[in-house]
C-alpha cells in the first residue's frame, strides 16, 4: 500500500514497540488468519432477500463498512442501530417479516439499545422468530448467549478478547459481508498483506503531529461507498485514544467532493490544528460520460463523473499541500476486497500503535461504560 506524505516528517520505526508487537500481538491482528468456512456455508444456505442487522457502534459499523463498500448481492440490507422510533418505523415499513433474516449483534449480549430493538423486532417476526434470527455474541455469557441456548437460535461467536470496534474480521463483519456477496478470501488475504512496520511508521508520524498541536484527524474519502469507512474510523480513533483527560485525536470524517463545499474553507484557512488523511480511487465500477457539454463547460468534453471526482481529489490535496497542511494520501486503483481488507487492518494497527506511543489503553472505554451504567439507572427510576 502506497502512502504519500506531504508536509510531514517521517521517522524510522520504533524498534522497541515493533519488537513488542511481534512478541505479543493484539488479538484482533490474527483474525484474518482464521477459517471463515462456517460463515460462508451459513451464508450460502440463506434464501432471504432482506437482511435486517440490529447492532450499534462496533457491532454495526464493521458490517456496514463492508456491505456498502463491497456488496454485490441483490439482497436488501437494513441497519437498525439507534433507538429512534421514527427511523425504526421507516425500516419496518420495508420489511417482509416472513422472509427477512435478522442478525442481532452484541458482544456482551446485554447491549441496551440492541436488545430493545430486538425485543420489538421479535414481536413483529411472530412465532417464526427463531427460524429467522441469528445471534452474533459471546456464546458463554450474556442475555443473547443464554437465550440462544434456550431457544436453539444459531450463534456465531465474537472472540472474547477482541473489542467490537476491532471485530471487522470476525463474524461481526464477515457474516454480513458474505451475505452481501463479498469475496471473503480476497478480503482476508488483503488484510494479511498489511505491513505492521508501515502502520507503526504512520502512527509515529501522526503522534508527532499530535504533539505539535494537530489534535483533529480529518479522514476524507472520495467515494460515497466509503462513507461508512469514515464512521468506522471515527469510532476506532475516538474510543481507543480519548483517555486520561489529556490524550485524544478528534476524528472528523468527510466525503469528497461534497465536503469541499462545507469544510474546505476551514481546512484551508482555519487553524493549523488538523492532520489530513485522504483516500481516493482511480476507477469506479460504473461511470457516466458528460454528454455534449455547452461551450461554457467545454473543458468537460470527453470527461466523466469519475474524471471530475478524480480532479477534485487532486485539486483539494494540492491546495492543502500548498497551504503547508499535514497530509497523508492513499490512492487506490479501485475499491476492491483485497485493498479494503489491507486498509482496515492497517488502521486498526495504526490506532494500536498510536496508543502505545501516547501511553494509553487502546482496548478499554471507561467513559462509554459509565454512560451505560447511568442510562440503566435512569431507566430503572434511580
Amino acid at each position: 500500500m502506497k502512502i504519500e506524505f506531504r508536509n510531514i516528517t517521517k521517522q524510522p520505526p520504533n524498534r522497541k514497540i515493533l519488537a513488542e508487537f511481534k512478541k505479543n500481538p493484539p488479538p484482533f491482528s490474527d483474525l484474518p488468519n482464521h477459517s471463515f468456512a462456517e460463515i460462508s456455508k451459513f451464508a450460502q444456505n440463506q434464501k432471504h432477500k432482506q437482511i435486517l442487522l440490529i447492532g450499534i457502534g462496533g457491532s454495526s459499523l464493521p458490517a456496514r463498512t463492508l456491505v456498502e463498500a463491497l456488496g454485490k448481492s441483490e439482497r436488501e440490507f437494513y441497519f437498525l442501530e439507534n433507538v429512534d422510533p421514527d427511523q425504526a418505523q421507516k425500516i419496518f415499513a420495508k420489511i417482509n417479516w416472513r422472509k427477512v433474516l435478522v442478525i442481532v449483534i452484541s458482544k456482551s449480549g446485554d447491549t441496551l439499545e440492541t436488545l430493545a430493538n430486538f425485543f420489538v423486532v421479535k414481536k413483529l417476526l411472530g412465532k417464526s422468530w427463531r427460524k429467522l434470527t441469528v445471534f452474533l455474541t459471546d456464546a458463554r455469557k450474556g442475555f443473547l448467549g443464554d437465550l440462544a441456548k434456550r431457544e436453539k437460535v444459531p450463534v456465531f461467536e465474537i472472540p472474547e478478547t477482541v473489542g467490537g470496534r476491532f471485530s471487522v474480521f470476525s463474524a461481526v463483519g464477515l457474516l454480513p459481508a458474505a451475505l452481501a456477496g463479498v469475496d471473503l478470501k480476497k478480503l482476508l488475504n488483503g488484510a494479511q498483506k498489511t505491513n505492521p512496520t508501515q502502520a507503526l511508521a504512520f502512527a509515529q508520524a501522526q503522534a508527532n503531529e499530535f504533539r505539535k498541536g494537530k489534535n483533529i484527524s480529518v479522514f476524507c474519502v472520495y467515494a460515497n461507498a466509503l462513507a461508512a469507512l469514515g464512521q468506522w474510523y471515527e469510532q476506532l480513533l475516538a474510543e481507543s485514544l480519548g483517555k486520561n483527560s489529556r490524550v485524544g485525536l478528534t476524528p472528523s470524517p468527510a466525503v469528497g467532493a461534497i465536503d469541499q463545499h462545507s469544510k474546505l474553507q476551514l481546512w484551508h484557512d482555519g487553524p493549523a490544528d488538523k492532520f489530513f488523511i485522504f483516500i481516493g480511487a482511480q476507477k469506479f465500477g460504473e461511470d457516466f460520460a458528460i454528454p455534449n457539454p455547452p461551450s461554457e463547460f467545454g473543458f468537460l468534453k470527453n470527461d466523466s463523473l469519475a474524471g471530475i471526482l478524480r480532479a477534485e481529489f487532486k485539486a483539494t490535496t494540492k491546495s492543502l499541500a500548498e497551504k503547508k497542511r499535514s497530509l497523508a494520501i492513499f490512492d487506490f486503483v479501485k475499491i476492491a476486497a483485497g485493498e479494503l481488507g489491507e486498509l482496515l487492518q492497517f488502521w486498526m494497527l495504526v490506532v494500536y500503535f498510536l496508543a502505545k506511543l501516547l501511553k494509553v489503553n487502546y482496548a478499554n472505554q471507561p467513559g462509554v461504560e459509565r454512560g451505560k451504567v447511568l442510562a440503566r439507572k435512569k431507566l430503572s427510576g434511580n
